[in-house]
């Protein structure tokens, strides 16, 4: 059982493990993403940074060709090494588009543009040449051209840097839906994993617990235990329903035992009739042998015949009831159980001056049971309305079909003292009685439970104090019974009594 525990915990932790290393793997690829969109943020702000500057700088350079103002190159100088510090910066990706690395052309751009604005200044110190001549028109219009070119490379830079930042939104959006899409899938196998671990083996072991709580004692068949983890668990609960079986069929042989000992006074008084007949018809033999004729002789040992053929009946009856065997199923008529029921019992409903009043419908269906357990439930019911009718009174029995013709239906009716509202919860349960010392052990009606259960049936009943009891057996009738519509079914009363 450590071994088999050991084994699961080992598979439900490695498991586990395999969900979080997916989810690690898709956290670390989430966290790349979002570490490279950081970066790219960085790159825009810088971009748009260039371009601010670049933009500055062409401002300035066209005030100061409208209006020939010296403090415009001061401004326009200004925000030149503005843009020289951004591109001297070492970060990765500066000026790098998706047709390659812009930035030595840029710097090329750039150098030209500075030394175009140098030899701008020095021809606005030069008083003989003056910003009128041919010279200057040349650089002013050079000058405007690298600005343009610095412009439209920035520009590019930027626009390709937001593009690439919306890629990494859209990367990051598909790893996420990816992410979720992985871990369902996950999810839903790690469950079923789990499910076939552990659930599908604890639901065979409750659907089998539950057949024994009806009395069935199948154990569970080797090709169901198809999990090697449970497969000891499974043998170690075979083991206990062969125990659970043998200790229920201890438990009915103890119950018939207990009937027995209830009807050994009434069988005894019953025995002693043919026994008493077979001695007088002997001693008679005995004593007139001599004088009697040969038909009178003979008639006197059929006499002893027929009186030990009697006795021996009632032994036979009672030996075949006590004997311990396998119950095996079979078509049984529910009638015929109930009529060698009440031969056992004959006696003392005799004795105690009991009527019986039988009322079955003819033809009932047959069911599928085990005659002597079905022998054993109703004798214990009979007893007990026995013993309920101290001064006598009226035994019923009543059997039908019920509503839905899916199940027979068995009244047993008393009219003896009846049962305490506050014991008919517990008559059931087993040595629970409410019969004085010595005359109750509390197993017969635990075990006619018990065996009707095994029968797929139910057992219920329904008592007032001063008015009696009634047993009401359900069992479910063969399938293949061909059940005759109600109107052409006839009933039949028979009655027997002291």
């Amino acid at each position: 059982m450590k071994q088999t525990t050991f084994r699961i915990r080992r598979r439900i932790i490695l498991a586990f493990l395999f969900c979080v290393l997916g989810v690690l793997i898709f956290a670390g690829l989430s966290f790349q993403a979002h570490r490279e969109m950081g970066r790219r943020l960085r790159l825009v702000e810088q971009a748009d940074d260039l371009v601010n500057n670049i933009l500055e700088i062409r401002r300035f350079e066209k005030n100061f060709f409208l209006y020939k103002k010296p403090d415009s190159l001061k401004e326009a100088r200004a925000y030149l090494q503005r843009v020289d510090q951004i591109c001297g910066r070492t970060d990765t990706g500066i000026l790098e588009f998706k047709t390659g690395p812009q930035q030595a052309q840029f710097q090329k751009t750039l150098q030209s543009y500075r030394q175009t604005f140098i030899q701008i200044e020095r021809l606005l110190h030069d008083k003989s040449s003056g910003l009128t001549s041919p010279t200057f028109s040349r650089l002013e219009e050079s000058l405007r051209n690298l600005g343009q070119e610095l412009m439209s490379t920035a520009e590019r830079w930027a626009k390709a840097e937001r593009l690439a930042i919306d890629h990494l939104f859209l990367r990051a959006m598909y790893l996420f839906v990816a992410s979720m899409v992985v871990f369902v899938i996950l999810g839903f196998l790690v469950a079923v994993y789990i499910a076939r671990l552990l659930v599908r083996p604890l639901f065979q072991m409750q659907t089998y617990m539950e057949k024994i709580a009806h009395g069935d004692f199948t154990p569970i068949p080797e090709s169901e235990c198809s999990s090697e983890e449970f497969f000891s668990l499974f043998r170690a609960f075979n083991r206990m329903i062969q125990e659970l079986e043998h200790h229920q069929e201890q438990l009915v042989q103890s119950g018939k035992i207990a009937a027995i000992g209830t009807l050994t006074s009434g069988v005894a008084h019953e025995l002693n009739n043919p026994i008493n007949n077979i001695m007088l018809t002997a001693e008679a033999l005995k004593e007139d042998f001599a004088q009697l004729g040969q038909e009178e002789a003979l008639e006197m040992i059929h006499d002893i015949l027929v009186q030990s053929g009697r006795a021996s009946e009632i032994v036979k009856n009672l030996l075949d009831f006590s004997r311990s065997e396998q119950p095996e199923f079979e078509e049984v008529s529910i009638g015929e159980v109930i009529k060698d029921t009440l031969k056992l019992v004959q006696n003392q409903l005799v004795l105690s001056g009991i009527e019986v009043k039988r009322h079955l419908k003819a033809r009932l269906p047959h069911i599928l049971g085990n005659v002597k357990t079905l022998q054993q439930v109703f004798l214990n019911l009979f007893i007990n309305a026995i013993q309920a009718m101290k001064d006598g009174g009226t035994l019923s029995i009543r059997g039908s079909l019920s509503e839905d013709r899916q199940w027979l239906k068995v009244e047993v009716t008393d009219t003896g003292a009846g049962i305490a509202p506050e014991d008919l919860p517990h008559i059931f349960e087993p040595f629970y009685t409410t019969k004085e010392v010595g005359r109750g052990t509390g197993l017969g009606l635990s075990v006619s439970f018990s065996i009707v259960q095994k029968h797929g049936g139910h057992l219920e009943v329904k008592s007032q104090l001063g008015r009696g009891s009634t047993f009401t057996l359900l069992l479910p009738v063969l399938a293949a019974e061909e059940i005759i519509p109600a109107g052409d079914r006839g009933a039949y009363a028979s009655r027997s009594g002291g």
